[in-house]
């Protein structure tokens, strides 16, 4: 599986503007719970039914959770493409070296049936 480097960058210049979004949802959520925590008003709104209510609230919870998994989503992305990307360098340090050993053995081989069609012609 090859990787794009352009999607690969897409990817991590991305990564900020996500946790910053999934931080930010999870703030509001966080400071909406505290407001209704603290204060329960008796406007119209409470007049609703409880099921409402607690609809709502459910929704926001899994909202919030929703937020923390892709903020954890979006973490693990960034460990996994910089753990790729000193994989493709190591590789890519291999192959540099196989490659030279390769470019050696076929001057020696060559060296060597140089030498040898000389001796065989003498």
């Amino acid at each position: 599986m090859a990787l794009d480097p352009a999607t690969v960058s897409t990817v991590l210049s991305l990564l900020p503007t996500i946790l910053e979004q999934a931080n930010k949802t999870i703030d509001r959520f966080k400071k909406g719970k505290r407001k209704e925590d603290g204060a329960p008003s008796e406007s119209a709104e409470a007049a609703e039914p409880r099921d409402a209510a607690a609809r709502i609230a459910e929704l926001e919870a899994v909202a919030m959770q929703q937020a923390e998994a892709v903020k954890m989503l979006a973490e693990q992305h960034a460990i996994t493409i910089e753990a790729l990307r000193k994989e493709a360098a190591r590789l890519d340090r291999r192959l540099r070296l196989m490659t030279g050993v390769a470019m050696a053995g076929v001057a020696l081989g060559l060296g060597g049936l140089v030498i040898a069609l000389n001796l065989l012609f003498r």
